[in-house]
């Protein structure tokens, strides 16, 4: 799905975030664990839903959420894409 050149075009246009509920990568050094990455998952958005999409826009005090996929796994291209093109940041 992500690979798909429709889906990578928009995601060109976000910065991409990963936030690690378990084990990252080894390659990857987390700031926080994965037990403390899926407390602030289940305070701020109320879910422990994994696969989970949110577009968050940054701030002076942190971030604010922008937008969120409601379906969790992705069962629609076309969807997705779409929710990707409507939340795109505004220049």
């Amino acid at each position: 799905m992500f690979s798909l050149p429709q889906i990578k075009d928009l995601f060109r246009q976000y910065v991409l975030l990963q936030l690690y509920t378990d084990w990252p990568p080894e390659n990857v050094k987390p700031a926080d664990s994965g037990d403390a990455n899926k407390a602030l998952l289940a305070k701020r958005y109320h879910t422990a839903a994994l696969p989970f999409y949110v577009i968050i826009k940054p701030t002076k005090k942190g971030f604010v959420t922008v937008a969120k996929y409601d379906e969790g796994k992705i069962n629609s291209v076309e969807h997705f894409a779409e929710f990707l093109e409507k939340n795109l940041p505004k220049e």
